[in-house]
């Protein structure tokens, strides 16, 4: 972990999730939480977000996906979803397992019946594969 991040913050990861009306959103912001380490999400208009500095808030999702066997998916999704210049990438996560507190990734929005979690890794100076092939690998 600590290559990856040498400088403090190298890595961002931003957390943006859809509140809908029948939603309690202190549910939807456990949700996050349960599945992004370190981070405070913030509730505004009819939506919850969330940002985190550092490679160590991916720890959770790091460690579910090898224990599922579900890495070929996750880093298919995030290669399939790379920016353009290389440094960020983006998945969607199912909002109800992660309020149970697994890491489920959705292959598009329609999969997550009240709406995905989306995550946004972004990173200065390491190209986003060197994340991709640390979560995956």
């Amino acid at each position: 972990m600590g290559m990856l991040d040498a400088g403090s913050g190298s890595t961002l990861v931003e957390v943006e999730c859809k509140v809908y009306p029948s939603e309690d959103p202190s549910k939807v912001i456990k949700a996050i939480k349960n599945v992004i380490d370190g981070i405070e999400p913030v509730h505004e208009d009819d939506t919850v977000r969330a940002r985190a500095s550092g490679i160590h808030a991916l720890s959770t999702m790091k460690r579910q996906i090898q224990s599922r066997q579900v890495m070929n998916t996750f880093r298919r999704i995030m290669l399939e979803n790379e920016s353009e210049d290389g440094y960020a990438t983006w998945l969607y996560l199912n909002k109800q397992a992660a309020y149970a507190g697994s890491v489920v990734v959705c292959e598009d929005a329609g999969e997550s019946p009240l709406g995905p979690i989306r995550v946004t890794i972004r990173s200065r100076g390491v190209r986003i594969r060197k994340i991709i092939d640390w979560l995956t690998g």
